[in-house]
């Protein structure tokens, strides 16, 4: 790669980060009349120490934005040895925002090879 190049794009990264509004501050507690999951929630890409979870949110599937009117909105998510939740070894939360279409993609590393888990 050129250094120019690089150097260029470096910088307007940087500008574009600065520009942006932190998703932090943006993100806020969302309330659902219906489950926000009702395209369901999928696991793929599967690898010895994890894998990726995968959805999207959206409350009303056929609507303009999947029903969520531009709104981010932050999803816990939890992995787990058991059905009923009682041993959680992962969890954290994402945010899932109208520029990626409200889709929320974990990578999970770090879980133990040849072994059932819930999420």
């Amino acid at each position: 790669m050129d250094r120019r190049i690089f150097l260029g794009d470096l910088t307007r990264y940087a500008a574009l980060a600065a520009a942006t509004p932190s998703l932090e501050r943006l993100t806020r507690r969302l309330r659902f009349a219906d489950t926000p999951f009702a395209l369901g929630v999928a696991s793929g890409d599967p690898h010895a120490g994890g894998g990726v979870l995968w959805t999207r949110i959206a409350p009303r599937p056929l609507d303009p934005d999947w029903g969520m009117d531009g709104v981010r909105a932050r999803v816990g998510w939890e992995v787990a040895e058991d059905e009923r939740f009682a041993k959680i070894v992962q969890q954290g939360t994402y945010s899932a925002v109208p520029e990626l279409g409200y889709s929320v993609h974990v990578e999970l590393e770090g879980l133990a090879p040849d072994r059932w888990y819930f999420y």
